[in-house]
């Protein structure tokens, strides 16, 4: 009976992993959480929630999982607990889910929920995973740029800033949006000059 209720209670722990408890860790969130699901009782989105899936997919309907691990990310870097690293691998299941359920290769948000799982995964000490995510989100959608800093960020990182320049050469001749990626580049160029290469009136 006892070892009954300890296997309840810890159940019942992982099940609230990430649920948004208070409108201070809502305002944390992307804009786009406040109408999924027991989110929406905090937000008190008057828009029904078929509105959204009709806007962005089926999936939209477990996208509150997602949203769960964004606050869940948000609470380990806030409070910084010991055991930070078990909650990080409960966010990555929440996102894991909603891919799953996900049959829709151009939702919108996948390129996020990549990049994202991409960042949990370089807390997780797993860099190798995360840049086969960061990859994932760029085929989803070429122009997204998140992804591009985020890749070329690691490979400077590693001491290959050869690699950090090509993609992010990558991202800025692929996105119309590029002015973060832009500045990167010039910065790197400006602290790497020997990488340079022959002026072909790059940005």
């Amino acid at each position: 009976m006892r070892w009954s209720i300890v296997m309840f209670c810890l159940f019942s722990t992982m099940a609230q992993a990430g649920r948004v408890e208070s409108v201070s860790e809502l305002l944390r969130l992307p804009a786009y959480c406040r109408g999924t699901q027991q989110i929406r009782d905090i937000s008190q989105d008057p828009t029904p929630i078929d509105v959204y899936i009709k806007k962005y997919g089926w999936a939209y309907s477990h996208l509150h999982h997602y949203c769960w691990a964004l606050n869940e990310e948000n609470r380990i870097s806030i409070a910084r607990p010991p055991d930070g690293k078990f909650w990080l691998g409960e966010a990555i299941k929440d996102i894991d889910y909603v891919l799953n359920q996900n049959r829709n290769p151009k939702f919108i948000f996948l390129p996020e929920m990549y990049t994202t799982k991409a960042r949990i995964l370089f807390k997780l000490d797993k860099p190798l995973d995360a840049v086969l995510w960061l990859k994932k989100a760029i085929e989803a959608n070429p122009r997204y740029v998140p992804a591009y800093s985020r890749l070329s960020d690691y490979y400077l990182d590693q001491g290959n800033t050869a690699e950090a320049i090509k993609i992010l050469e990558q991202g800025i001749s692929r996105s119309q949006q590029s002015a973060i990626l832009q500045r990167k580049l010039r910065e790197l160029r400006t602290d790497s000059p020997s990488t340079d290469k022959p002026d072909r009136g790059s940005p």
